[in-house]
């Protein structure tokens, strides 16, 4: 008798060591597992923050280029016009031609400017920029775009509204570029919490889970911009494609 209970005793010891073993082997599989994904997660947060480098770099080398390949050597023409009108005493040509550079040289600068905070966004707010966004495209002639919106857009802090101009520059430049849409529509809607923005367009687009492949994906610099504005507005991104069959796009930035 006294066997069998030593023997149910050992047998029970050993499937709980066997259980023990295997909870030791399940956790630490888990842990590597946890370990694996946060250094993948961490490589894609390193991919992100490089690739918005690399935009912040190209953009200040097409600023810097502009500035003296363009405006430099319109305002130094300027200045020789001006050299030679000191040597010739009055000359009204020689200074109207002087005038017209530096006008010139004026409305570049301007338009860099412009590039760099949109003089509507600034003056007339979010809403007007965004309908200005949807009027170029339609002037094109090449395409049919729209803006609705069931209530105006209230004035926010200058970042994030620059933020979300830029956002959705950025996803109508991708649309023409990849989706060759034949309509686009811009929507606008505010609650008392969040902004609501939808593009939708008839062209061939993203779901969610394309969009979250293509983010990580060599090249994908624009998409990897538009991640890193919307992680700096605390804002949320969603690809889906409705029953029409057109593709949307909607971005809520809470206020």
């Amino acid at each position: 008798m006294s066997l069998l209970i030593i023997s149910a005793i050992a047998v029970m010891l050993l499937l709980s060591l066997g259980v023990i073993f295997f909870v030791m082997l399940y956790q630490r599989r888990i842990i590597a597992h946890q370990q694996e994904l946060k250094l993948i997660n961490q490589q894609k947060e390193l991919e992100l923050i490089q690739a918005s480098i690399q935009s912040e770099e190209i953009e200040r080398m097409r600023i810097a280029s502009e500035l003296h390949d363009d405006v430099a050597a319109t305002l130094a023409s300027a200045r020789l016009f001006l050299y030679k009108e000191k040597d010739a005493g009055y000359n009204e040509a020689i200074i109207n031609q002087s005038k017209e550079l530096l006008d010139e040289g004026i409305v570049k600068i301007r338009n860099i400017s412009h590039k760099l905070q949109p003089a509507i966004l600034q003056h007339l707010g979010l809403q007007q920029a965004l309908e200005s966004l949807t009027d170029v495209i339609n002037r094109s002639g090449q395409i049919t775009a729209s803006h609705t919106s069931i209530s105006a857009l209230p004035r926010i802090s200058d970042s994030t509204e620059l933020a979300i101009y830029r956002i959705a520059q950025e996803l109508l430049t991708n649309m023409l570029k990849h989706a060759h849409p034949t309509a686009i529509t811009l929507h606008t809607q505010a609650s008392q919490q969040h902004i609501h923005i939808v593009l939708a367009h008839n062209g061939t687009g993203l779901t969610q889970h394309t969009y979250e492949e293509q983010i990580y994906k060599k090249g994908a610099t624009g998409l990897k911009n538009i991640v890193n504005r919307i992680k700096s507005i605390k804002a949320s991104i969603r690809f889906f494609q409705d029953p029409d069959g057109r593709f949307k796009i909607e971005l809520t930035v809470p206020v």
